[in-house]
């Protein structure tokens, strides 16, 4: 079988002149663009979305905290009137 040297290949299709290759890559070029933009916004919104989230269940635990140990001292509070109470309705 006998080969043909210098073949690489066929050429079906015609080449692309210069400019067109050009505006073909600026055009990829700025798809890449774009969408590293569009993905650096998500990110970013993303992160802003966790700190809030932080943010806002810190204040969350704050206000647990501070409503507990109101509730602790209303108890307090409630327990010294009672006594109180129990001391008078004795002289009464």
């Amino acid at each position: 079988m006998a080969t043909v040297s210098g073949f690489k290949k066929m050429n079906w299709f015609p080449k692309q002149s210069a400019w067109t290759e050009m505006e073909a890559a600026r055009v990829k070029r700025r798809q890449m663009m774009d969408d590293f933009a569009a993905s650096s916004n998500a990110l970013a919104a993303g992160f802003q979305a966790a700190a809030s989230i932080q943010i806002q269940g810190v204040g969350e635990l704050a206000a647990q905290s501070a409503q507990a140990r109101l509730q602790a001292k209303a108890k307090e509070m409630q327990a010294e009137l009672e006594q109180k109470f129990a001391a008078f309705s004795k002289l009464a």
